[in-house]
């Protein structure tokens, strides 16, 4: 590793995303001190974006188009299908990538010395979001880890992850079964997150922008940040697809831990009733990473909505 660049396969997931492919595209290959591989998964784009990167593979040997005309309906989806289909074995790391960002030259370098300085299977950052508008913002995600957060929550956007061949090779075991709960999570990068940090591996997030997180209203998720996010995620909480998704993330993580603690954490979440309700609020203070989250779940869990 020393003698030569790190090679790092980057996964990227597009839909229809031409007004901004190019330039991600050539920000994820023009990565200082590493040697990437780029492998892309189209989800039935009809913009012109399939018909680009079709050229693009045709005359670059650094890029790979898997097979077309499939239509995922999600972008987690998408990502399942890289996950378990792109020809990563020659890579030492791995990276996930949306089609509308813009990484910094030094963002997978950088990853690499600190995944293999803190010695962890996965590692994601803050981020600076951006708006057509021309305003920014930081995106704070590198609060201190807690002990069951990742069942709340993720690491931070997907786009920022980097992965060892270890743990991509877990998160291919838990959605091996195309009927089990990992293939229904709707967010790829909270599964993985979880899936880490369940088998008792170590994550880092990166306090230091590594890229710039494009906004815009084709989002699938976007940036927890302003009035109109605080109002999303509370319909969400409301009409229960927050409580659904956390519950689908513990059916995963007791596969996968042997730690009795975690194990009792997701039997409070999973089971209804004033006695797990009981259970869930004493988890409260190890939950989400950030204060003003964990005081927000608290208040849904005593008003019955979580």
């Amino acid at each position: 590793m020393t003698e030569k660049m790190a090679k790092v396969a980057v996964l990227l997931a597009t839909k229809n995303g031409i007004r901004w492919i190019a330039e991600q595209v050539n920000s994820i290959l023009e990565q200082q001190g590493v040697d990437v591989k780029l492998i892309i998964s189209d989800d039935n784009s009809t913009d012109g974006t399939l018909e680009w990167l079709e050229a693009l593979a045709e005359t670059n040997d650094r890029v790979t188009l898997l097979c077309h005309n499939i239509s995922f309906g999600s972008a987690g989806k998408n990502f399942y299908r890289l996950i378990l289909e792109a020809d990563i074995s020659d890579c030492n790391f791995i990276a996930l990538a949306d089609q509308d960002d813009v990484w910094l030259k030094i963002k997978l370098n950088t990853q690499v010395k600190l995944l293999v300085k803190h010695k962890a299977e996965g590692v994601s950052s803050n981020v600076v979001a951006f708006w057509p508008d021309g305003s920014r913002a930081l995106i704070y995600k590198s609060e201190p880890m807690l002990r069951v957060d990742f069942l709340f929550e993720s690491s931070g956007p997907g786009c920022t992850f980097l992965l060892s061949p270890w743990l991509i090779t877990q998160v291919k075991m838990v959605l091996s079964d195309p009927n089990g709960e990992a293939c229904k999570i709707l967010l790829h990068d909270w599964l993985i997150y979880a899936v880490c940090r369940a088998s008792g591996r170590k994550w880092y997030i990166n306090p230091v922008p590594t890229m710039k997180y494009r906004q815009h209203n084709n989002n699938v998720i976007g940036v927890n940040y302003g009035t109109k996010a605080r109002l999303t995620r509370l319909k969400n909480i409301a009409n229960g697809w927050y409580r659904r998704e956390v519950v689908k993330i513990c059916l995963v993580c007791q596969q996968l831990s042997h730690d009795m603690y975690l194990k009792s954490a997701c039997d409070a979440i999973i089971v209804q009733g004033l006695i797990s309700r009981g259970k869930r609020l004493k988890l409260m203070s190890q939950a989400r990473r950030k204060l003003s989250d964990r005081l927000l779940l608290t208040i849904v869990t005593l008003l019955f909505l979580f």
